[in-house]
């Protein structure tokens, strides 16, 4: 069972925890022998049972310049601090084992040692733990805690090496999930010199932010993928559909009061109120997911192109995208990025309700209906995600399985758009970032 037990009140056993996780995996890499492979390479054909070691790690510093108070993240499950620098946005250490028991079965555990928020299990560390079978070269069936294969980086977004930039593009990646509590069926076969590959996944995943409060589930995920590789040219598209579950125990007294202010003869008031009520009562909500990607690389050039759209409304609606760039010269690759996510409803000014309510509620009344009408405009603020990034970079392969990169970023935040912000409040911002990573794999 996941612990979701709060662990603001411990924060020296998760930052030791996060710090021993680090050490005992750097022990573990250090202990492998030179001839390891990566742990995304495919694990070579054997006659009998083996078992093999492999993993990847980031080393990070960032340096951040903006808004007084607002804490930079990667993502949604990372806590966040004012800090000028910070080593915790990109530092991770992963160690993964798998044990073929025979040419057709294999069990795969993957464990991350990272920064995560104080709501976050002690489980989410176990990133994949399934059994995967496969009949023949073109059927896998994966059992477990899997990957969620419905990005371009689904298999390493938290392999530093294996991607160009620093960090994955934290406008599209930020609030998407990384595990999938279920399994998933592929099929790959070959038109010409093109491999085609559709899988299809069911199960439940984790979602939203660690940091401030208990991650909800989505459940009854039910999704499929469709691939084609030729050449230097990746496609691929997905589409998904769940149900966002949060715990709304502690929103159900402000949820009956909008139930009833949408009842007053008031046509405008019981209107904003009905939309209050609606955008609070996310429990067994539907969501759908998109997604199309496109990769190129070739012996000097690599670009990443990749849309997304998550319609969980009345909640929120997001579209995100974004493009990297970059181009080899020799052990050096310059680059640049560019992405947004914009949200398909408004930010919210809150309502101007006290006067109108006065004479039907009484001075004492409609002054609390106003306060929790500014209430629940900060929070649905709060949870609206809206800024855009351009960075630049280059990435120096130091050796064939390490690589340091430096990388400038600029942020632009607009109006009630900071959720991916710690601290932040609603008004527009402007920050710049900047990054130096150390990636390997072992």
């Amino acid at each position: 069972m996941l612990d979701d037990s709060p662990r603001s009140s411990r924060p020296g056993r998760r930052a030791a925890s996060w710090a021993v996780g680090l050490l005992l995996g750097a022990l573990a890499a250090a202990s492998v022998s030179a001839d390891v492979g990566p742990a995304d390479a495919p694990p070579e054909p054997v006659a009998g049972p083996s078992l093999r070691l492999s993993g990847f790690g980031t080393l990070g510093v960032a340096g951040l310049s903006g808004p007084e108070g607002w804490g930079y993240r990667r993502e949604l499950t990372q806590p966040g601090h004012a800090s000028t620098w910070r080593t915790d946005v990109d530092s991770r250490l992963g160690v993964q084992l798998n044990y073929a028991a025979s040419p057709a079965l294999e069990l795969v555990g993957q464990v991350i040692a990272k920064k995560r928020g104080a709501y976050a299990a002690d489980t989410d560390a176990l990133e994949w733990a399934y059994a995967s079978y496969r009949p023949d070269a073109d059927w896998t069936l994966r059992l477990g805690r899997v990957n969620v294969d419905a990005f371009l980086m689904a298999d390493y977004r938290n392999v530093g090496f294996g991607f160009l930039t620093a960090r994955p593009p934290v406008e599209l990646y930020a609030r998407q999930p990384t595990t999938l509590d279920g399994g998933d069926v592929a099929r790959s076969w070959w038109v010409g010199d093109a491999q085609w590959r559709v899988k299809v996944m069911a199960g439940t995943t984790r979602i939203g932010d660690t940091n401030f409060s208990k991650p909800g589930r989505l459940t009854g995920v039910r999704g499929v993928m469709v691939s084609r590789e030729e050449g230097p040219w990746f496609l691929r598209a997905s589409a998904a559909r769940g149900r966002v579950n949060f715990d709304l125990s502690g929103l159900q007294p402000a949820i009956q009061t909008f139930g009833q202010l949408a009842q007053l003869p008031l046509p405008d008031i019981a209107a904003q109120a009905q939309a209050f009520r609606d955008r609070l009562s996310t429990n067994n909500m539907p969501a759908t997911f998109t997604e199309l990607g496109a990769r190129y690389e070739s012996a000097d050039w690599q670009a990443n192109l990749e849309f997304v759209r998550v319609d969980a409304s009345p909640l929120t609606i997001e579209n995100a995208a974004y493009l990297t760039l970059g181009r080899r010269f020799g052990a050096w690759t310059p680059y640049v990025s560019f992405s947004r996510v914009r949200n398909g409803l408004d930010a919210l000014n809150p309502p101007a309700w006290q006067a109108s309510l006065t004479p039907v509620l009484g001075p004492s009344t409609a002054a609390q209906a106003q306060q929790l009408a500014d209430a629940a405009t900060g929070l649905l603020n709060g949870g609206r995600i809206e800024q855009s990034s351009n960075a630049v970079g280059v990435r120096w392969d130091v050796h064939p399985q390490a690589a340091v990169k430096l990388q400038w970023d600029q942020v632009r935040v607009p109006f009630g758009g900071g959720s991916l912000w710690t601290g932040a409040d609603s008004r527009a911002a402007r920050a710049r970032l900047t990054s130096l990573v150390l990636d390997f794999i072992f």
